[in-house]
């Protein structure tokens, strides 16, 4: 019979469920590895396409008394994981965002490149001639900038919050400007390339290159990094449009959208931290040694953490 044949290649899952099911029952949550409640959502949904199926073709079964049963006492336990939001952050975090990461490095390493690129060609151009700046920095900010980087009178709380308002708001135009085939995020990865090797080239020509080093790298190592995986994430989006394969475009887009914007999420998790160093640690009159060995630690702590939870 057709359905014996439906059981006998189907069991193994509701066998499955129902063990993670006791698992749940004898255990709390937050000791449960996040692969396992992975595991036991793809067979809870698994088991319910089950139930339909049974429902359509078999309505008579006894089978499906026992598989209704079986994703209702799996259900409960689904509520429970779905309304703990701080299990959902812990799992992008431990788990969904490093795996994007390595997923899309070779995107990541373009974006970097393209910033690279941009900052290379404007710290050489106002090497050989100061005045050029003026191509990548608006004379406003040049008249203001000071050269020996005193301390000033600085609002912690307002300057963190502009800093991350700025810098999110720059990830997201990475992102959404790859719509433009990823010209768009080619054109905001440059310029901002470009801003920072002129500024680079003027403190080379006029300042103190280990100070400005210690005021920009202490939040710089987060904030870039960032910057780069929302210029993956718009590269993405515009591969999608540029070279869809064997997908549709709209449906390519779509798919890559939403991977994007789970880079994006971690980006922003890593800005605000940065707007924080940046608001808060980076004013402060200490040494530079201090704030450079603080940007070493950001920098070994964020290869570590992607390190350790390589998927």
């Amino acid at each position: 019979m057709k359905e014996d044949l439906f059981i006998e290649k189907n069991k193994i899952y509701w066998k499955e469920l129902e063990n993670y099911i006791h698992l749940f029952s004898k255990n709390k949550l937050s000791s449960i590895n996040s692969n396992k409640i992975e595991r036991f959502i793809y067979l809870f949904r698994t088991v319910s396409h089950h139930l339909a199926y049974v429902r359509t073709y078999y309505p008579e079964s006894k089978l499906e008394k026992y598989l209704n049963s079986l994703t209702g006492n799996a259900h409960h336990y689904l509520y429970t994981v779905r309304k703990n939001p701080w299990y959902d952050f812990k799992i992008f975090i431990l788990y969904t965002f490093p795996k994007k990461i390595h997923k899309y490095k070779l995107f990541i390493l373009s974006s970097f490149l393209i910033f690279f690129f941009g900052m290379l060609i404007s710290f050489y151009m106002v090497i050989q001639d100061s005045s050029n700046s003026l191509y990548f920095l608006p004379k406003k900010l040049l008249d203001a900038i000071d050269y020996n980087f005193k301390a000033k009178q600085w609002d912690y709380p307002l300057m963190s919050s502009t800093i991350m308002i700025n810098n999110i708001t720059v990830s997201l135009k990475a992102f959404i400007y790859g719509i433009f085939l990823g010209i768009g995020t080619f054109y905001i990865l440059f310029v901002n390339g470009c801003i920072l090797g002129a500024l680079t080239g003027l403190v080379y020509l006029n300042g103190d290159l280990i100070k400005y080093a210690s005021l920009i790298l202490p939040h710089g190592i987060l904030e870039l990094s960032a910057i780069f995986i929302a210029g993956a994430a718009g590269l993405l989006l515009g591969k999608s449009l540029l070279i869809p394969g064997k997908y549709k475009r709209l449906d390519y887009m779509i798919k890559n959208s939403k991977e994007g914007i789970k880079l994006l999420l971690g980006c922003i998790i890593l800005l605000v931290i940065a707007a924080l160093i940046e608001g808060f640690f980076t004013p402060l009159p200490i040494s530079s040694v201090i704030k450079l060995t603080f940007a070493a630690f950001t920098f070994f702590a964020l290869t570590l953490y992607l390190w350790i939870l390589k998927p």
